[in-house]
Order: C-alpha cells, then structure tokens, then sequence
C-alpha cells in the first residue's frame, strides 16, 4: 500500500516538474527574466504538495525545482555551476519561501481533512442517533453499533451483555483476525475494570475490554480489535458512539419497565372488572335459579303442571346461561395464559352452524332464528367446538341487542376461497363510540335494550380471539338496508369447491 503511494506521488511530482520546466523554456524563448521563470518552479512545489498531501515530496520537490533551474537556466548553463552571487541569494530565498509555502499548505490541508473527518464523524453520529430511536431490543442496538463502528472507522468491535443464560456475546459484522477471549470479558465483567491492549491489565492481548453501564448498573463489555493504535480522535469517536448506545439500551430499558407496568395496571383494571361484572351478572340467574327452585320445593303441591314447567325452563335457561358464562371465562383465561389449543379437522359448515342454532333455540325468546345455508358443501379447518361457540356467542348478542319478536339471520355462503359466517340483527345498530372497541373486553351497549339483558362483554372479545386463532377474519358493521348490524367471520375454506348460492 505504501509503495504503491510513493510511486503515485513520484509520478506526481515528475509530471509537475516536467510541465513546470516545458512551461520554463517557453518563457525563456520570449527573453523573459531568469528570477520569473523561478516563481514557475515555486508554484510546482505548492502543487506537488496539494496532489501528494505531503510536505517531505514538497521539499524534495523543491531541491528537484533548485537543481533542475540551476542547471537549465543559469549560467553556465547545463552546469551546476553558479558564477553570480546573486543567484546564490534567490536560491536561498526560493528554498525558504518553498519550504514555508509548502508547510502552510500541508498544515491546511491537515486541518481540511481533519474537518471533513469530524464532519462525517458529526453526520455519522447524528444518523446512528436518529436510527436508535426506532430500534427495539438490546440485541438489535448492540449489534447496529458494531456495524456502524466497522462502517465509519473500520474498527472491529463485538459486545458481550448480561442475559438470561449469563455473559453473552453478540457476532461481530466483521470476522477479526483473532477471536477475542470469552475469559477477559468475564474478568472485565466480575473486576469492573478495562483490561487488554493499552490497560494496566493484561496488555500483552490483542483485545481492549471495557465495561459498560447503564442506570449504574453494569449492562455488559464492549471489546475493540485495534488492528492499528488509535489517536485520540478515533478513541473520542468511539467512547461516543458507546455512550449514545448505553443511552439507546437505557432507553429500551425504561420502555420496557413502563409497558410491563402498563400491562400490570391493564390486569389490575381487568381483574377488578371480570369481579365486578361477574358478581353483578351471577346473581341474577342464580337469584332466579333459587327463586324457582325454592318455589317448586315449598309450594309442589299447589302448582299445576304449567307453572312447574315454565319455572323449570326458567331454571334450564339460567343454567344455560351461567354454563356459556363460565366457558367463556374459561377461555378468556386460557387465551390471556397463551394456552389455547385448537384441535381443528375438516368440518363441514352446515353442521356447525346447525348445531349452534340448536343451542340457541331455548334461550331465543320471542326471537325468530332464520337460517340459510349454503348449497354445497363447505370444508373448512376448524376446531368445531370453539367455532360453535364463536356462533352462539354472536346470536347470544343479537338476541340480546335487539327487540323481541325480532328476526335474527343467521347464513354462511362463499366469498372466493372463504366461507362467510354472518349474523344480521333488527336492533338498534352499533353506537359509534364503541364501534373503534367493539372486540375489547367489557364493552357494551348502552340501549334501554341491552340494560335489562345480561352480559359482562367477553363474548365478542373470546369471538375475535378464537377466530384468530384460526387466521381467520372477524367484523361487524352496521345495516344499510334496514335498522340493526351485522356480526360475522371470514374462514379460509379446506379446499376448492364450486361457486356456492343461498
């Protein structure tokens, strides 16, 4: 590398000098006086010293400059001779000012380089910044950095930080040629003191380790490769780069704390929810439970058959309703723990919606089920007995939602390569100030309608999560051909089947 430089920068000033002294004998030609033909040659040297970047080529330059002149010009020319005393003064006076000429533009173009270097430095460092604050994980911030420090100043770093599994090491961006020592980075981790190259500790490696802080408390060790030493400039530039990640890492940190304690403060406020709407919504079932119950057991013998009949399907539908009650709490729990399990098969759709009709039926009221189901048949991958649940939670909420001697539509039919579930309602729509949370947790509607029916808002949120669970779609949206809404979900069907008509 270095001699492919001096071979650049001989060519150089062999070029230079050559045009200088073409230029020379041209304005000697035209009698043009012998001390101007010298300020060509003072101009060369500031030239060879721009294009080589180096003083020692601008001051063999000059003495190149002196000699040729003094051969080619001066009498006796093509000598080395000089028989005037004075041109023994203008030599004196062209080396010093060459020389002074030479070192002021080499120490300007030392300082124009060292601002184009912190100005990329400067730039390199505020789009490192900016790129952290985009960035999550400790993994991801440590392992940008080493590449933005390979990239900018070609020196190979690598980082070790505490996980769960203890010290661990993050892969360089570029393979050093020697690997670093998993042991010094524990010593620097446990002593809580740099060691390697250039410490007081364990100089003799070819590694430097450093340990690294976050809040006070130790984040980990960042090892440099310093293939050559490092000035002052390049050592400043790392020790910031390092001190922006540990602000990055802290950063995530601090996010992170805040989200758990965000997630703390949503359980908090969901546990006293789920408590509060069960202990309000279980009474009264089971108050009429034991209303019915007790009136049976005291009064048997004065009630006609009519009496004990409604009163036991009165007994039967509370029942109902705290068994669907307690298999959505059950699964709201399961999928809250991540530990809901679909065990899904090819099912045919008509069946599962029958069946979910059919568990409706003794809770329906003075409602109307109409059901209109597809043509052909309809696989789809399901776990049939939560999509049946999906179904009755959605007709449970229409029969709550809407007046009684309503009609609640229940079809399935196919849209491309899915099977379309929908349930359409004649209530009063969805309110707008809920339809943005209409699958969160303990959202209802607020009509006189839904006031007297019960309900602790966990059906659509279970619905939403189940059919997720399966990738499918589910939505809702309000009528435009009549008063009332539609709930209903998008399935992707098990195989290709022809076109399908209601």
């Amino acid at each position: 590398m270095k001699t492919s430089h001096t071979l650049k920068s001989l060519c150089i000033t062999a070029v230079i000098l050559f045009l200088c002294t073409l230029v020379s004998f041209v304005f000697d030609d035209i009698e043009i006086r012998t001390e101007n033909i010298m300020l060509i040659y003072l101009i060369a040297v500031l030239l060879i010293v721009v294009e080589t970047k180096s003083f020692l080529w601008g001051i063999a330059s000059s003495i190149l400059s002196i000699l040729t002149f003094n051969y080619l010009f001066t009498n006796p020319t093509y000598s080395l001779e000089i028989d005037d005393f004075n041109y023994i003064i203008t030599i004196v006076v062209f080396l010093i000012v060459s020389f002074v000429t030479g070192s002021l533009v080499n120490k300007l173009q030392q300082h124009a380089q060292q601002a184009r270097r912190i100005a990329k430095q400067t730039n390199a460092l505020y789009e490192i910044t900016k790129a952290y604050l985009t960035m999550n994980g400790t993994d991801t911030i440590l392992s940008y950095t080493m590449h933005a420090l390979y990239t900018v100043q070609q020196t190979v770093c690598t980082a070790y930080y505490k996980g769960e599994k203890g010290l661990q090491r993050i892969k360089e961006d570029r393979k050093p040629e020697i690997e670093p020592d998993d042991n010094m980075a524990k010593w620097c981790m446990e002593k809580e003191c740099s060691c390697g190259q250039g410490t007081a500790f364990y100089e003799d490696q070819p590694w430097t380790y450093h340990p690294m802080y976050c809040n006070n408390q130790l984040l980990g060790v960042y090892a440099l490769y310093e293939e050559e030493r490092l000035n002052e400039e390049q050592q400043l530039f790392i020790h910031t780069l390092i001190s922006q990640m540990v602000m990055a890492v802290e950063r995530e940190q601090l996010y992170k704390e805040q989200e758990q304690s965000r997630i703390e403060i949503e359980k908090e406020k969901l546990r006293n929810n789920l408590l509060r709407s069960i202990s309000h919504d279980l009474r009264t079932p089971l108050t009429g439970i034991a209303g019915s119950s007790t009136l049976i057991c005291e009064n048997y013998a004065e009630l006609d058959d009519e009496t004990i009949y409604n009163l036991v399907k009165s007994i039967s539908s509370d029942a109902l309703w705290l068994n669907q009650l307690v298999e959505n709490l059950l699964n709201m729990t399961r999928i809250q723990d991540g530990k809901l399990l679909l065990k899904q098969n090819k099912e045919v759709v008509d069946d599962i919606l029958c069946e979910a009709v059919s568990r409706c039926e003794s809770r329906k009221g003075s409602h109307t089920l109409k059901v209109r189901l597809p043509r052909d048949v309809l696989l789809v991958e399901m776990d049939g007995r939560l999509m049946i649940q999906v179904l009755v939670n959605l007709i449970d909420n229409a029969i709550k939602h809407t007046p009684d001697d309503s009609v609640i539509d229940i079809r399935c039919y196919r849209e491309q390569n899915n099977a379309v579930f929908e349930v359409i309602d004649q209530g009063d729509g969805i309110d707008e100030s809920i339809q943005d949370h209409l699958f969160e947790s303990f959202v209802t509607t607020k009509s006189e309608c839904s006031d007297s029916k019960r309900g602790i808002g966990l059906g659509l949120t279970i619905c939403k999560s189940i059919i997720e669970a399966h990738h499918g779609e589910i939505f809702a949206y309000n009528r435009k051909d009549a008063a009332g809404a539609v709930f209903g979900f998008k399935l992707r069907l098990a195989e290709e089947r022809n076109d399908v008509h209601e």
